[in-house]
This record gives structure tokens, C-alpha cells and sequence, in this order.
């Protein structure tokens, strides 16, 4: 396809205008508990983390070496990314019918998808998945038509990539078999082609391997209790796990989304049937998952971002009343998203003290500051904090500083392979916020616990967060 032809110039003009915004807003809007973690494994690089892989680790430090440690630097790939999935999911129903207008709408309803303008901004683990999953797809499909050994090479190319992007990219194996045995090409199954293909994904996933033999396979133990955690089934779980989804998908564009799940596995497609594969599994999976523990909305973003365009494409073969349905879920989602990015931008819309949209992603460029005026001697004082979502943003905005910064918990994990010496017999000057404050004396042993400052931080006359910097003299841990 030539996307520069005058057909397509409405998704170029569009997707282009809407990666722009994202390009002008990354720099003034605060990083979020996942995205400074990321950009921490990009400054302590290793052959992969505790608890993901390691390319989302290796993009941020390829894009910070050349933008900064800053928003920019983090948020460009992900940008990038939403711009070329958008580009795949055009494609994809494209192929369909030929026509541009339906592929052009598809691509709307994505982005009018409310946690898609946050994704495409955000560089998670998840994002690099959106980018392969088509091209998955049609590779399959490929092989399929002309079971060529250069096609086999790219497919395991692709998964290998996935692999060393989040963990649950195994679960594209089980549609892509289950693709086979359904359509008895028994000779794919058993071809000698594999044989090279799971090599080279091997060879892409070696590094995951080679940190996991060297501490003790802790990021599959990790992520099997992260995933489900318990034995016990928890129906309020899974109800807030869809409700969840519900909300963050757009109310009224996830019944679309499984009406495309459901019509295409009535297709006669392969590429649209295939996708119905993926999209049951991955949906059972994280389903399944949310029956043990609640599943965070953007576990399922694969699910929704195959189906959401697929369910648009058949909307817009029925009556101009579903069509009609279908406009109004768009212009819905569009005109939401947009106010959001710019509440985000301009911070323009007083909040309930507390309650404010930016309580997690403001501030915190202030707070380091504030902590690292009372360190007076960087040998015997040093920055703390008791949780590892404060954590992340802390570290990170404290990367201008020269103090030391440590996590005091009863968890292990990434920040204990990454802190640097023990916090045992220092001062250490304690970040203590609203969200997850803490009574320091009965958490810490310390010989005296005093309180040196207190502020708030504050948008339009409204409180977003509370924080006390308190002195642990003479640190002995936690009791």
C-alpha cells in the first residue's frame, strides 16, 4: 500500500496531527509510577528486570541518550509506536474491502478508545506488543499461503522481539496453533522450518534467560503471583476487572468491541478469523486472571485494540441507525480525550482537594527538590521513602541530585537489586505523602523521628498531595 496516495491523505493527516499533540504535551505533564520505572530501567541497564523483560528498558535508554533524562525522552517511543499501530490497524481492515473511508473510521474509534491516548503516550511493556500483534497476524497468514523459510525467520523474529517486551507475549503461541490444527495444516505443525524459527526466538529471548539463571528465576516467580497471586476465586475481582475495562475503553465502544470478536469468528477471513483467535485468548486469559485478583485495564489493551476497529468495520455495514450509534461513540471518545489532554496541558479545571487528576503525575519535581535542600552531608544522609510507586517517581526526579535514595520495605524487589549500599545507621530524611502516609514511629527504627517540613502541593487554589519530610536519625531498619 502507498499511504502517501491522495486516498489515505485524511488517516496520514490525522494520525500525524494527533502524534504532533502528543509530541507538544509529553514534556509538560509528570511521569506515572510505570513510566518513571521504566525509564529507572533505562538508567540501570541489565540484561533484563525483575519484573519485565528488558526492551522497554533498552528504548528508554536509547531515546533519553538522545533526548535527555526527561518526559520527552521517555514518552518518543512511545509516540512513535501509536503512530505506526495506528498505521497497522488501518491496514488491517483495509484488506477487508478496499475502502479507506471504513479504515479511516476504524482508526478513529481506536483513538476515541480513552486509554489508547494514554498508551500511545505512555512507554510500557504493552506498547510494544500494539506493534507487533498485526504484523503477527499476517505473517501467519503468509506462512499459510507460502510456508517460505524467510517468512518462518521474520515470525519468530517477531515473537522474539515480544518476548523480550512482556512475558505474556507467549500467549501468541496458542492462537497461532490452534490456527493450524483448525485448518489441519499438519505440515506447518511438524515443518523443519520450526526448527530454525524457535532458534532465532530463542537466540531474541536469551538475555531474559541469562539474567534469570543468574538470580534464581525470580521474575517467572514473580509474575505467576503478580498475574493471578491466589487460589482462591474473587467475584467482586472480576466485576471491578470489567468494570474497569468498561470505563477505560470507552462505555460506549466495548460492545463493540466484542461484536467484532464475535462477527469475526464468523468470517470466512482468515486474517479476520485468526484475529478472532488472538482476541479470545488473550480476552480468557486476563478474564481468568481477574477471577483471582483485579486485572488492570491495560492487561486486555491487545483485546480491545484488534476489536474495537474490527467491530466498527461491521457497525458500518448495518442501518444508518447503528452507524449513527457508532458516530456518537466516536465523537464521544474524541471530544473526552481531547479535553483530557488539555486539562493535562493547561491544568485548567478546579479538583476536589485530593481528587485531583494530576495527583500522581504532579508535584514531584518539586518534592525532590524540597527533600534534597536538607541534606547537608551525602555520606551519612539520605533520601527515603516506604513504597514502590513512590519510589519510581522519587528516584527519577531526584536523577539531578547527588543524594542517595532508598525504598525501606518488607518487599523485594527491582529497587533492592538496584539500591546502592545499605540506608542502615544513616539519617535518612523520609518523603511522607497523603496518598501513602505512613506512622513512622511505629514503622521505623530509628533513635528519634522529627518532623522538618511540611507543604502542599497545590493547582488552582486545590490540594493534589500533602507531603511531610520527616528525619529517621540513625536508621536500624523497619520493625
Amino acid at each position: 500500500m502507498h499511504y502517501l496516495t491522495k486516498e489515505h491523505r485524511p488517516l496520514l493527516l490525522f494520525i500525524s496531527f494527533v502524534a504532533l499533540i502528543r509530541l507538544l504535551l509529553a514534556p509538560f505533564v509528570g511521569l506515572g509510577v510505570d513510566e518513571a520505572h521504566y525509564v529507572l530501567y533505562g538508567i540501570n541497564l541489565d540484561w533484563s528486570y525483575f519484573d519485565h523483560p528488558p526492551l522497554v528498558g533498552w528504548t528508554d535508554a536509547f531515546f533519553t541518550s538522545i533526548f535527555g533524562v526527561n518526559e520527552f525522552g521517555a514518552r518518543f517511543g512511545a509516540i512513535i509506536i501509536g503512530f505506526f499501530t495506528s498505521l497497522f490497524v488501518y491496514q488491517l481492515i483495509y484488506d477487508i474491502d478496499k475502502n479507506p473511508k471504513t479504515a479511516f473510521i476504524a482508526v478513529l474509534a481506536l483513538h476515541a478508545s480513552f486509554l489508547f491516548n494514554a498508551l500511545f503516550i505512555m512507554l510500557l511493556p504493552d506498547t510494544f506488543l500494539f506493534l507487533l500483534v498485526i504484523p503477527i497476524i499476517w505473517t501467519v497468514i503468509k506462512i499459510e499461503q507460502n510456508s517460505s523459510l524467510k517468512y518462518w525467520i521474520f515470525l519468530a523474529i517477531l515473537l522474539g522481539i515480544g518476548g523480550l517486551a512482556k512475558y505474556t507475549a507467549i500467549l501468541f503461541i496458542v492462537p497461532i496453533l490452534l490456527y493450524v490444527i483448525i485448518k489441519k495444516r499438519w505440515d506447518l505443525l511438524f515443518s523443519i522450518k520450526l526448527i530454525p524459527a524457535i532458534m532465532i526466538a530463542l537466540l531474541f529471548i536469551s538475555p531474559v534467560i541469562y539474567w534469570n539463571i543468574l538470580h534464581n528465576w525470580i521474575s517467572f516467580t514473580y509474575q505467576s503471583d503478580h498475574v493471578v497471586g491466589t487460589k482462591h476465586i474473587n467475584w467482586s475481582s472480576i466485576i471491578s476487572s470489567i468494570g474497569a475495562q468498561f470505563g477505560a475503553y470507552n462505555p460506549l465502544l466495548f460492545p463493540v468491541a466484542f461484536y467484532g470478536l464475535y462477527k469475526a469468528f464468523k468470517s470466512k477471513n482468515d486474517t479476520l478469523f485468526l484475529s478472532g483467535l488472538f482476541g479470545a485468548v488473550l480476552i480468557t486469559f486476563f478474564t481468568y486472571a481477574s477471577l483471582f485478583k483485579p486485572a488492570l485495564p491495560h492487561w486486555s489493551a491487545l483485546f480491545y485494540l484488534l476489536f474495537i476497529p474490527i467491530g466498527s468495520y461491521y457497525i458500518l455495514e448495518h442501518s444508518q441507525k447503528y452507524k449513527k450509534y457508532l458516530f456518537g461513540s466516536i465523537g464521544f471518545g474524541l471530544l473526552l480525550s481531547s479535553i483530557t489532554y488539555i486539562e493535562l496541558d493547561f491544568k485548567f479545571i478546579p479538583q476536589p482537594d485530593y481528587q485531583s487528576l494530576h495527583r500522581d503525575i504532579y508535584g514531584w519535581d518539586i518534592i525532590m527538590k524540597e527533600a534534597n535542600s536538607l541534606i547537608k552531608d551525602n555520606n551519612n544522609e539520605a533520601l527515603a521513602v516506604t513504597n514502590w510507586t513512590l519510589a519510581s517517581r522519587a528516584m527519577f526526579y531526584n536523577y539531578p541530585y547527588k543524594s542517595n535514595i532508598f525504598l525501606i520495605d518488607n518487599r523485594f524487589d527491582q529497587f533492592d537489586l538496584w539500591q546502592k549500599g545499605s540506608p542502615l545507621g544513616k539519617d535518612l530524611i523520609i518523603i511522607d505523602t497523603h496518598f501513602f502516609h505512613k506512622d513512622m514511629a511505629a514503622y521505623l527504627k530509628c533513635d528519634s523521628i522529627t518532623q522538618d517540613k511540611s507543604f502542599d502541593i497545590t493547582l488552582n487554589n486545590h490540594k493534589v498531595n500533602t507531603i511531610n519530610l520527616l528525619t529517621c536519625k540513625n536508621f536500624q531498619g523497619v520493625k
